[in-house]
């Protein structure tokens, strides 16, 4: 039984009847739950409002994803989940035919086709939890912690010493170098009667190279965004003048003013303010893209330490993804990608869009958390020192897969 009130009409609605359901209905399928355990913040349901009113389901399955999508935080809620949407929606009226299993697990809306598995499929990593239905608002992000604010100290600190490093353009004395300071030894000379009494060099010194940060905060990654924009918060702080940072989920955002505010809590709070796709749905190819084509942006990714904070959980078509990765493969000096995902055991790249990219990224990594993030970049520089786009081998060799949709 569900918790929360029962309704005064009907326990269910045909499927031609989801535009007409009552509001004291819907509230109800909210309450209950929360009393399962399964709280969706405000902003949340006011979305699924919004979408209701905005776009009215044609039928039960797509009031199904409606809610899914905008409510459901983690995959491992769903079976919960789908517990409170049949106690609420699946139960027949009077003199109505039973509806269908196989009726109610119908694609998601988007479009027919193979791209959105059956709910008992689901499995960590399949794509599932992705979606492209957009939000407009601001998330809190909350507060960072005592213990939280120790990582990130260590995190500033272990940056510079994790980031590549190119040689200047610019050249400067030095003791020894590839080419002699002609100009310092003509004046030295001039100043003793043409007497040649001392040589210099000029050398190009080494600088750290630019890093890109681009960090996914769609609604599959709800749990782990604010401590993914709290690494990019750390590294900004590290090398101020060289980081650029953006976010991506139905639109690509940049934060980095924003960000780069020296207390974490308030750049986070003037992030939330600038980015109003938080929690929503995930086009990372499009995305991605759209980075690409902006030639100031696409500029930013040239000879860059490029960093991906994304589960790689894309909907339909993977192409866009792939093509976008790979080209960002080719402009920066490195492609390392942290997912969220990898850092259970028994992760596989095993998606069609994870394991079509997997040749172009140098290492793909584990990162879901301040302490993980801190792991990572402690293993930056053996990564930057070997050769390139070797996560493919690494994963073949040590965790053989199959892909799957």
């Amino acid at each position: 039984m569900p918790a929360g009130p029962e309704p005064a009409g009907p326990a269910a609605v045909g499927p031609a009847g989801p535009a007409g359901l009552a509001a004291d209905h819907l509230w109800g399928f909210l309450a209950a739950l929360r009393g399962a355990g399964l709280p969706a913040a405000p902003a949340k349901r006011a979305d699924l409002l919004r979408v209701i009113a905005e776009s009215p389901p044609p039928g039960m399955a797509a009031l199904y994803w409606y809610a899914r999508i905008t409510l459901l935080q983690d995959v491992s809620d769903l079976p919960a989940f789908d517990r409170v949407f049949d106690a609420w929606f699946r139960r027949a009226a009077p003199g109505e035919p039973p509806i269908r299993e196989e009726d109610e697990r119908a694609p998601a809306p988007g479009g027919p086709g193979a791209d959105h598995p059956p709910s008992h499929e689901v499995r960590p990593g399949d794509g599932i939890e992705a979606s492209t239905l957009s939000t407009y608002g601001t998330r809190d992000f909350g507060r960072t912690g005592e213990r939280g604010r120790a990582i990130m100290r260590a995190l500033e600190a272990a940056w510079p010493a994790a980031l590549p490093a190119t040689r200047s353009r610019r050249r400067r004395p030095a003791r020894s170098g590839d080419r002699l300071d002609v100009r310092h030894a003509w004046r030295r000379a001039h100043r003793h009667d043409g007497e040649i009494i001392e040589l210099r060099h000029l050398d190009r010194p080494p600088r750290p190279r630019r890093l890109l940060i681009l960090v996914d905060v769609s609604g599959s990654l709800r749990q782990h965004t604010p401590d993914l924009l709290r690494v990019a918060h750390t590294a900004l702080r590290a090398a101020p003048a060289r980081t650029e940072v953006f976010t991506f989920g139905t639109r690509l955002t940049r934060i980095t003013a924003a960000l780069a505010h020296p207390y974490a809590d308030q750049a986070l709070r003037s992030v939330s303010a600038l980015v109003t796709d938080a929690d929503g749905g995930t086009a990372i190819g499009a995305a991605l893209e759209g980075f690409l084509a902006n030639t100031r942006f696409a500029a930013l990714a040239r000879g860059a330490l490029v960093i991906v904070l994304s589960d790689g959980l894309e909907r339909g078509d993977p192409a866009p993804m792939v093509r976008a990765t790979a080209r960002l493969s080719r402009l920066g000096h490195r492609l390392v990608w942290w997912s969220p995902l990898a850092c259970s055991p028994t992760y596989r790249p095993a998606t069609r869009a994870m394991s079509a990219q997997l040749p172009s990224l140098d290492h793909l990594g584990g990162v879901r958390d301040l302490a993980t993030a801190l792991e990572e970049v402690h293993r930056l520089p053996a990564v930057l020192s070997g050769p390139r786009r070797t996560a493919a081998r690494h994963w073949s060799a040590q965790h053989p897969m199959g892909a799957t949709r």
